[in-house]
């Protein structure tokens, strides 16, 4: 009986031994997964980016003029073909015009940055406007957003090549 007790115990040991290496080697994975190398821009810094140019107030009013919209909402805006009510252009026109140069303004300003270019489209369809600058020769990282206009799935997605 002695025997049994003692076969039991190592047998737990040898499990619990096997879990603890387990959770080493995941823990080491994690870690070489996450580092960040330094010399180019993450996708966390893209979704970031993205977020900021969404959140952007634009000169375009749909409604009435004391409320601005921002490129989000002009992303929805030009998929229902809706116009500025205030410049007396469309809301795809007034997008195509202005959403190339605050991108350009805001990505290019980063000496790393080689090259971008942003994507709207329906999902699971067709592209509706595309911008970008520059050619991607480097190491490329994305982000996209997903906007829902009248029960359609909007996408954004932004590339930046690193130079």
């Amino acid at each position: 009986m002695e025997y049994l007790k003692r076969r039991g115990q190592q047998e737990i040991v040898g499990f619990v031994l096997i879990v603890v290496l387990v959770m080493v080697a995941l823990m080491i994975f994690l870690v070489i997964s996450v580092r960040d190398d330094g010399g180019s821009v993450d996708s966390v810094g893209v979704s970031n980016m993205l977020d900021v140019i969404m959140r952007t107030t634009t000169d375009c009013a749909i409604i009435a003029v004391p409320k601005y919209d921002s490129f989000e909402d002009l992303f929805k805006s030009c998929h229902d073909g809706d116009d500025c009510s205030n410049l007396d252009v469309s809301a795809c026109d007034y997008l195509n015009e202005s959403l190339g140069d605050v991108v350009s303004s805001m990505v290019l300003s980063d000496a790393m940055v080689g090259s971008w270019e942003l994507d709207f489209f329906v999902r699971e369809g067709e592209g509706i406007l595309k911008w970008d600058e520059g050619n991607c020769t480097g190491q490329s990282n994305g982000a996209q957003r997903s906007i829902v206009s009248h029960g359609e799935s909007l996408v954004v997605r932004m590339r930046i090549c690193s130079s």
